[in-house]
């Protein structure tokens, strides 16, 4: 691309002709991308790192294929006044439509990203398609059109025209040397090259590696391909059965089923002193899916749990909703499903008055506590949890039995130890603790001095072995300190009358039976699928299995039917014990892609909303999803009405929030 000096045939000044509005236009166009992305770099934050990626090989990495595409649009039109160059008039009019394509380029170039927070990635024409009929849609879009960025929005094209009408008349003023032309064509090069390497070294791996993609592209390229194709991308439409709409009621607005009347009076039994109130402790698997602990049946990862489990209840089919920690914290203490969005629930609430798990618990008079080894100042963890009705919120600052092993904090054993420490506190009052792993986290960093064990053994043919070694390890080491917890409650002699639950948040992905890896990426089991065992030796003299299928959202009602404790009304969840409990679990994943999943019975059905295609399985016969099922259209069909309704109910419950 280089800068022309305006002497076309019939210029009437040198350095204003078409060919310089042209290049100016298309200088200005690559600016406004780097600038709208560069923004995006200033306010991230990259998930375990301190760095905020505002660099100039990251900036260069994301924004490569923008200028890619700007050289692209400005060849074409180059190419266009070259075989018009007898007519000044003809290619005065190439330059200005370039010019009032980049405006409207660079208007979308901003849009997009400030868009990107919300959808996770750039508008694909699937994606445009739905904002008119699924108001989830719409609504999570509207939600975000604040003052600012209508004013970014409003004043980005402006600027840009005005800042290429004025490098235009710079241009005509002052003469610059010949070498300058061809400074920006190797500039634009180098930019694309060292861009392009980077972005392969260090960026194709990140939580949000679309950002690089260049939107206007992906528009166009997802609209040309369903129009050629004559593939017709499969629709979520607001169109679903009302009655799927109670799944998600509060249960305060459920119609209570009657009980059956007895059928003849019975004397009344004499009066039994009440129970003392369970101790509660719900221990949060940081990263951990079912297939890598013991319950998988693939890696003895967690010897500990499967040999208390002769104690307890196993569910068998438990799912995060996402595979975001901060959604999972919400959903497990709030019994909330999470916006079906792209941001942190914890960062965007975190004042929202809902009923916390630890407030009913602190109601009763339980003392509270919530413990991590990792870093509360994480998406707005801290502010989200001391107002959830703990006592006492500790993280590794206050942990600290050992050094910092990784950016996330410090051994899990830390929090083991300080969890130990609250069992024997206050020995007569009941108590509800709650201790969030972190080691588990990539990068699975192991504990000093704890020897290896070669926990993979070629069981699959898993790409990422060396780390999915490490994090086996790691999590056969928090088993290990998990057993304290256990013994603790027995030395104490309240193994009776303490419940202890333990739960995965979400899974993580090692490269099978998916190419996928880390968490959050997918809705294939690994990603999702999660172990719960509830321990209680007063209640279960025996493993027993649930088949029932669940959803974090179950957590706190479950809990609270076990304790005694009546359900808050505004909880959505229901307890796995209620033999009424619908036989479905709900999950999405909102960052690479954009997709809705539900469980029902044996059948898991995957939409992609970004891309308009979908994927069922029979997890009955195909428990590693290898093989999506063709010829069952009015099944998938039902399914995607139940996601349809999910969306729809999402929205009615954060349009209410976000008026209050």
């Amino acid at each position: 691309m280089a800068a022309d000096d305006g002497t076309n045939r019939g210029a009437a000044r040198p350095g204003s002709g078409p060919a310089v509005w042209l290049f100016w236009s298309a200088v200005w166009l690559a600016l406004v991308f780097v600038g709208a992305k560069l923004a995006y770099l200033a306010a991230r934050r990259d998930p375990g790192t301190a760095d905020s990626g505002a660099d100039l090989l990251s900036l260069a990495a994301i924004t490569y294929r923008d200028v890619v595409f700007v050289i692209g649009a400005w060849a074409i039109a180059r190419a266009a006044m070259a075989a018009l160059r007898l007519s000044r008039i003809a290619s005065g009019a190439v330059a200005v439509l370039f010019a009032a394509f980049a405006a409207i380029v660079s208007l979308y170039a901003i849009a997009s990203v400030i868009a990107f927070g919300i959808l996770g990635g750039f508008l694909t024409y699937s994606l445009l398609q739905l904002i008119g009929s699924v108001r989830m849609i719409e609504s999570s879009v509207g939600a975000y059109l604040t003052r600012r960025v209508a004013a970014a929005l409003v004043g980005g094209p402006l600027l840009y025209l005005a800042a290429v009408a004025a490098s235009v008349r710079v241009r005509a003023r002052v003469r610059a040397p010949a070498r300058l032309g061809r400074l920006a064509p190797a500039l634009a090069l180098a930019w694309i090259i060292v861009g392009q390497r980077t972005f392969v070294a260090e960026w194709a791996t990140h939580y949000d590696w679309r950002i690089a993609d260049n939107a206007p592209w992906i528009l166009g390229s997802t609209w040309f391909q369903a129009m050629t194709t004559g593939e017709r991308p499969v629709r979520l439409t607001d169109q679903f059965d009302a009655a799927d709409l109670a799944d998600f009621e509060p249960i305060g607005q459920r119609t209570a089923v009657p009980l059956a009347a007895p059928a003849a009076r019975r004397r009344a039994a004499p009066p039994r002193a009440a129970p003392r109130p369970p101790n509660v402790i719900l221990f949060v698997l940081e990263s951990v899916a079912l297939r890598w602990t013991s319950f998988g049946g693939r890696y003895d990862a967690t010897p500990v749990l499967k040999s208390e489990a002769a104690r307890a209840l196993v569910v068998d089919n438990m799912y995060a909703h996402i595979g975001r920690s901060s959604n999972s914290l919400a959903a497990i203490l709030l019994s909330v499903y999470p916006r079906l969005d792209f941001r942190d629930f914890t960062e965007e609430y975190p004042r929202v008055e809902r009923t916390s798990l630890a407030s009913a618990f602190r109601g009763r008079g339980y003392r509270t506590a919530f413990l991590t080894p990792s870093d509360l100042s994480w998406a707005g963890w801290n502010a989200f949890l001391h107002t959830r009705g703990f006592d006492e919120v500790r993280d590794y600052q206050a942990l600290r039995c050992s050094e910092d092993i990784s950016s996330w904090g410090v051994e899990d054993r830390c929090m083991v130890d300080a969890l130990v420490e609250f069992v024997a506190r206050e020995p007569g009052r009941p108590f509800f603790a709650m201790g969030w792993t972190q080691q588990t986290h990539h990068p699975y960093e192991p504990s000093p001095g704890v020897p290896m064990l070669d926990l993979v053994r070629d069981r699959e043919p898993v790409p990422d072995d060396y780390d999915l070694q490490r994090y086996l390890n790691v999590l056969h080491e928090t088993d290990r300190q998990l057993a304290r917890v256990f013994e603790a409650v027995r030395g104490a002699g309240i193994a009776d009358d303490t419940i202890v639950i333990v739960v995965g948040d979400h899974g993580q992905a090692f490269g099978y039976p998916h190419d996928s890896y880390l968490q959050g990426r997918t809705l294939y089991e690994e990603d999702v699928h999660v172990p719960l065992v509830i321990w209680w030796p007063r209640r279960y003299r025996v493993e027993t299995h649930a088949p029932v299928i669940g959803g974090h959202v179950d957590l706190a009602p479950t809990i609270a039917e076990l304790a005694g404790l009546p359900p808050a009304p505004d909880w959505k969840g229901r307890s796995l014990l209620d033999p009424a409990h619908p036989p479905r679990a709900y999950f999405y994943v909102a960052q690479d892609e954009f997709k809705l999943g539900i469980r029902e019975s044996e059948w898991k059905y995957i939409y992609d909303l970004r891309a308009g295609t979908d994927e069922l399985f029979n997890l009955a016969r195909d428990p590693d999803e290898r093989t999506p099922l063709e010829g069952e259209e009015a099944r998938a069909a039902r399914l995607r009405q139940r996601l349809a309704a999910w969306a729809e109910a999402n929205r009615r419950q954060y349009d209410v929030s976000a008026k209050q």
